[in-house]
């Protein structure tokens, strides 16, 4: 049955104008629900309803598609760039506080890294009550670390009406046997379980000069953790874990860190990475290589930096 041009336009007023439901105009138009809604579709692809959504920001949808394609996501969410670097920050740290707890809404254990960024993302979610979500602590305490690295767990779930499941231990230990030995507690073995199960994880990226500035971990450690590794080959961190340029993880450290395996991060269906700092342009390309981001929030400029390094690498 052809349905004329200015039907189309009558049934699209409507159900879009007079929020009719669909059942209510297959009664006043004496046509079936399939009809009315297959005349809905065609009044779209005519351009007789012509839908806008009005975002809070904007998203470059060509760089989005570029990024998907070129380093397998899911999702990327490529903002627009602002006027000014702390406007760029405010607007992906909001845009990623609203797509994580989308996210959320459908996930019973959520795993958290630590940092400033994540701090301001956690800040900025919306008081909810979700007694089911349950925030679990990915990795041990940075020995001797600031507050900006205070686990971020408690802080989420009084956001979010959740519960919090906490490790305690430190993040590195250059002893075999204690991370063997924690490994074999009750707590961890609880945290293990949950590990496993895990939905959704959130991180930031870290890079080898922030580590640098804990001066405990700097003093204490460096050499213990980096001895053989040289710092210009490390793009970036990301759990606890340093990673090169190419994307290849550190072994020799990663078996030194006490919380989730490698093994867990990857069987996590949704790894969300928030980057808001132009200068962990770097530390992105790697982790995107890496194939540990499953969804990136960024900005245009961000992204045409990561661009730019790729280019320069070939020529």
């Amino acid at each position: 049955m052809q349905i004329t041009n200015d039907r189309l336009a009558n049934i699209a007023h409507d159900y879009y104008i007079s929020k009719l439901n669909i059942a209510e105009i297959s009664a006043k138009y004496n046509l079936s629900r399939y009809l009315i809604d297959k005349a809905l579709n065609e009044a779209e692809k005519k351009g007789i309803v012509q839908i806008k959504i009005k975002e809070g920001a904007r998203r470059n949808s060509h760089l989005e598609k570029l990024f998907r394609q070129q380093f397998n996501l899911k999702e990327a969410f490529i903002l627009d760039k602002m006027e000014t670097k702390n406007q760029d920050s405010e607007k992906i740290v909001s845009f990623a506080a609203d797509q994580i707890q989308s996210y959320m809404q459908s996930a019973k254990y959520v795993g958290l890294s630590w940092g400033t960024t994540m701090l301001d993302i956690v800040k900025a979610f919306n008081n909810i009550d979700n007694s089911d979500l349950d925030f679990v602590q990915l990795v041990g305490y940075p020995l001797a670390g600031s507050d900006r690295k205070s686990p971020l767990e408690p802080v989420a779930a009084a956001h979010c009406g959740a519960s919090f499941q906490s490790l305690p231990a430190p993040l590195y230990s250059t002893n075999p046997d204690l991370v063997k030995y924690l490994k074999q507690e009750p707590f961890y073995e609880l945290l293990n379980s949950k590990y496993d199960q895990l939905d959704l994880l959130v991180a930031s990226l870290g890079t080898i000069q922030a580590f640098e500035e804990e001066s405990f971990l700097h003093q204490k450690y460096e050499d213990l953790l980096f001895k053989n590794i040289p710092h210009d080959q490390i793009a970036g961190m990301i759990f606890g874990r340093p990673y090169d340029h190419a994307g290849h993880f550190f072994s020799a450290i990663t078996n030194k860190i006490i919380g989730i395996t490698d093994q867990q991060i990857v069987k996590t269906p949704v790894r969300f990475v928030v980057v808001n700092n132009r200068f962990k342009s770097e530390a992105l390309l790697g982790a995107l290589r890496s194939g540990i981001i499953t969804h990136l929030v960024t900005n245009e400029s961000i992204a045409n930096r990561v661009l730019q390094i790729m280019h320069e690498e070939r020529i």
